[in-house]
C-alpha cells in the first residue's frame, strides 16, 4: 500500500471523541441535560464546587467543553473527572453507566491515546 492509499483510507475516530455522545446520552438519561448543549458556563472553582451542584457542572460546563474538544481536537493533558464524579455522585441511583464512561474518558486522556 502506498502513501496515496493511506490518504484515501478513512481515519479512525479519536477514542476520546467517540465517548462524547455516550456521555451526553448518559447525562440526558439521568435528566441532567435537556435541549441543546450551549456554550460552557464560566466557573472559578475546580468542578464548580463552590458555585453549583456537581450535576449542574457536568451539564453546563463539562459537556459543552467536551463538545468543544471534540470539534477542535484540543483535549486537556490530564483528566480526573471520574474521581470527582465518584465522590459527588456516590449513592445516587442510575449513575453507574455515566461513571463507567467518565472512567474510560479519564483513562483515554491520561494515557495519551489518540
Amino acid at each position: 500500500m502506498g502513501w496515496l492509499d493511506a490518504l484515501r483510507r478513512p481515519r479512525a475516530e479519536d477514542p476520546r471523541a467517540a465517548l462524547v455522545a455516550p456521555i451526553e446520552q448518559a447525562l440526558r438519561a439521568l435528566g441532567w441535560v435537556e435541549g441543546e448543549v450551549g456554550a460552557p458556563r464560566a466557573v472559578d472553582s475546580p468542578f464548580g464546587i463552590d458555585e453549583m451542584p456537581f450535576e449542574h457542572w457536568l451539564a453546563q460546563v463539562f459537556l459543552p467543553r467536551l463538545h468543544e474538544a471534540r470539534a477542535d481536537g484540543r483535549w486537556p493533558p490530564r483528566s480526573d473527572v471520574a474521581v470527582a464524579a465518584l465522590r459527588n455522585l456516590d449513592g445516587q441511583p442510575g449513575v453507574e453507566p455515566l461513571l463507567q464512561l467518565l472512567t474510560r474518558l479519564d483513562a483515554t486522556i491520561n494515557t495519551g491515546a489518540r
